[in-house]
């Protein structure tokens, strides 16, 4: 089987991903309801959250999917219906904690006192996609995905997915035996390669391995941070060190070869490449105007030609 970026399991899903994460903290309600319209009359209509956004910007990780919660009661159960809403459990911080070293984590208990929690700050019945957001080694993958499986069988959830797993542990997840399997995975993934030496951890960088795990068992990619916070276009966000490379060098000249040659920005360009490489791969584009909402749809709805896409190489 291969994965197929239309779909997460039976669920039709849009070319991106909403990004929702400083939904509440950085960005206001009014703004983010803004960027929220704007989506939805796109088309744009793939949201992600998760139940910890965001806390290290000084909220509770509350805020992100109250944001939402607030737009979708505001807005009528027809709003509701058009969107794929995606969350996530497990690395919410406990009480008196503002760490992900102290965190709820993925036992069939922690699953269901969080997903109760997100259903009322989202003010739905169930979510479209639901994400173990952090590996949590403590628990068995049969526990976890037992819980995640109870909760599609009641209606809560659609379909189950996973974030930050190593090509091991994807493995691994894989060979439990479940009705509810992880129809996704959503990892770190842009055009360049950080250093393979880098430590990003706990976030985990897309890779090879866990490419050809996914494409073998049908399982959607999702790519979190595409547009390494505006350093493909923004002088003033240079590059994250981890991405200084000699081979990311050679990149970042195809990159601005393929550019010049296109009506987009690199950011857009990097955007569409992910969409159209032979793995394609969802991105989330976080946003905080309806200007970028616009910018990154036109990109992930725009083909780049084959002969520059060849330029741009895998």
């Amino acid at each position: 089987m291969t994965n197929n970026a239309d779909h997460i399991g039976s669920l039709p899903v849009a070319p991106m991903a909403l990004g929702t994460m400083y939904f509440g903290t950085t960005l206001t309600q009014p703004q983010a309801w803004e960027c929220l319209d704007t989506a939805a009359a796109l088309g744009a209509t793939f949201w992600d959250t998760s139940n910890n956004y965001a806390f290290w910007a000084g909220g509770t990780g509350d805020e992100s999917e109250s944001v939402l919660g607030e737009w979708f009661a505001s807005r009528g159960a027809h709003a509701r219906d058009q969107i794929v809403l995606a969350s996530k459990v497990g690395a919410r911080p406990l009480a008196g904690h503002s760490d992900l070293d102290h965190v709820a984590g993925l036992s069939a208990p922690a699953i269901r006192e969080q997903v109760t929690a997100s259903l009322l700050r989202l003010r739905t019945d169930r979510l479209d996609v639901l994400y173990a957001h952090v590996d949590d080694q403590s628990v068995a993958f049969e526990e976890t995905l037992g819980a995640f499986a109870d909760l599609v069988e009641e209606g809560l959830v659609r379909e189950v997915a996973a974030s930050n797993l190593t090509a091991k542990r994807l493995a691994e997840a894989l060979t439990v035996t479940t009705s509810h399997p992880y129809r996704a995975l959503q990892q770190r993934f842009t055009y360049l390669q950080p250093a393979a030496t880098a430590d990003t951890a706990p976030q985990v960088v897309l890779d090879d391995a866990t490419e050809l795990i996914a494409e073998t068992a049908g399982i959607t990619l999702v790519g979190y941070s595409p547009l390494l916070s505006g350093a493909y276009t923004r002088k003033d966000r240079p590059l994250p060190s981890e991405y200084d490379t000699p081979a990311n060098t050679v990149r970042l000249e195809r990159l601005r070869e393929v550019t010049k040659s296109s009506e987009m920005d690199a950011g857009q360009v990097v955007l569409a490449w992910m969409k159209q490489r032979p793995r394609a791969v969802i991105p989330i584009v976080g946003v905080s105007s309806p200007s970028q909402v616009r910018s990154a749809w036109s990109a992930v709805t725009t083909d780049i030609p084959a002969a520059l896409m060849s330029i741009l190489g895998q």
